[in-house]
């Protein structure tokens, strides 16, 4: 695996010449090929129908960008409006049966997920919400204690939003496999900084977005792979055009498409499908191993300065137990995110979450130093 010159890729995001961005865990950097790909996208919006067939294809190209970077099939990735609707078109998909009715999932999901998967006692499924027994990481006995054959769904955060925790999750999905229950697996926080080979972790449907590692520019997109066999045997309950078996044949009567297409409902929001493109394009190209490998050696050194600034860090210390951010544990988290954006300095705060500090691969080790020695100075202040 060669090496990167990272000093040479920074100069592609604009923002790292503006600000000192540490906030890629809420809205990655975007390149500035993107705002090219924009400019195209505001062109098309002036051919009016003439310009379906070309956003058709960029909706085609950019469902195969996705696949490439997670290892899956041809027609398995399908495009839906939030992480929390590509779920939900997962869950409406499993119906409750007397001998398999529980759904399992995580304290330290993100809490739209956690809405979701709690409201599914209104179905008439039983729902369990597994929590880690040192509060900060889930671990895998801590879900397998938890599983049994009436079992019908894992909903677990590769990694947390809360805490930056690494799920292992390979032994938790073989577990629920042999308990013959699905897994659904929410790779947000994950996809982009960690590598994410979806034939090699196994679970059966992973959903992720574009505007965090993967730098893409608009909100408003997620996606979620399916795997195939899987995706052949669920009927979507609320299914629409986009997923029909002939999108553009405008039949009478739905037929689902092959595959994970199947899971897409109406027409997409276009604007972050162009904007996204390039973000994905410079992870393709940069390589997921190398990227992690830089985001690992920037944390651990920041990990260490914390430390040694007696700042309380709640994310897992060991590299292989987080993704890409650090959790700090300090009082007043929204002063202090308001104090470092006054210094140029752009971070965040979430409720149970502490304050959160990602370094992108193309931020500097100097950059690393000052933000750790800003909230230390913040912190004895």
């Amino acid at each position: 695996m060669s090496a990167l010159d990272f000093g040479a890729l920074r100069a592609r995001f604009p923002i790292f010449s503006e600000r000192t961005y540490f906030a890629t865990q809420c809205l990655g950097p975007m390149p500035a090929e993107a705002y090219a790909d924009l400019f195209e996208y505001a062109r098309t919006l002036g051919l009016r129908s003439r310009s379906i067939p070309l956003w058709l294809e960029r909706m085609a190209e950019l469902i195969g960008l996705l696949e490439q970077l997670l290892g899956a099939e041809a027609g398995s990735v399908a495009l839906r409006e939030s992480a929390t609707a590509a779920q939900a078109a997962i869950a409406s998909a499993v119906t409750p049966r007397p001998e398999r009715h529980r759904i399992l999932f995580s304290a330290l999901d993100f809490h739209s997920s956690r809405y979701l998967w709690s409201a599914q006692v209104r179905r008439g499924f039983s729902v369990e919400e597994v929590r880690p027994e040192d509060g900060v990481a889930l671990r895998p006995e801590d879900v397998l204690r938890h599983l049994d054959e009436r079992v019908a769904l894992v909903a677990l955060s590769l990694v947390s939003p809360r805490t930056g925790a690494l799920l292992d999750v390979v032994p938790v999905v073989k577990a629920a496999h042999d308990a013959g229950a699905l897994v659904v697996l929410d790779a947000y926080q994950a996809v982009g900084v960690v590598p994410v080979d979806v034939r090699r972790l196994g679970a059966d449907v992973v959903v992720g977005g574009t505007h965090k590692w993967l730098g893409g520019g608009g909100t408003g997109l997620a996606f979620l792979y399916v795997r195939p066999s899987l995706a052949e045997r669920l009927l979507p309950a609320y299914p629409g055009w986009i997923g029909h078996r002939e999108m553009v044949g405008f039949a009478e009567r739905y037929e689902p498409a092959p595959g994970g297409a199947r899971f897409q409902q109406g027409t997409p929001a276009l604007e972050p499908i162009y904007t996204a493109r390039a973000g994905l394009r410079f992870v393709l190209e940069a390589g997921v191993e190398r990227l992690r490998a830089r985001n690992v050696a920037l944390t651990t050194r920041m990990l260490a300065r914390a430390l040694d600034a007696g700042l309380s860090v709640k994310t897992p210390h060991e590299p292989e137990r987080r993704g890409g951010m650090l959790c700090f544990d300090l009082e007043d988290g929204s002063s202090v995110v308001e104090r470092m954006a006054a210094l140029g300095i752009d971070i965040d705060t979430r409720p149970g979450a502490g304050v959160r500090v990602s370094p992108h691969p193309c931020n500097t080790e100097q950059e690393c130093d000052r933000v750790i020695d800003e909230l230390a100075r913040l912190t004895r202040r």
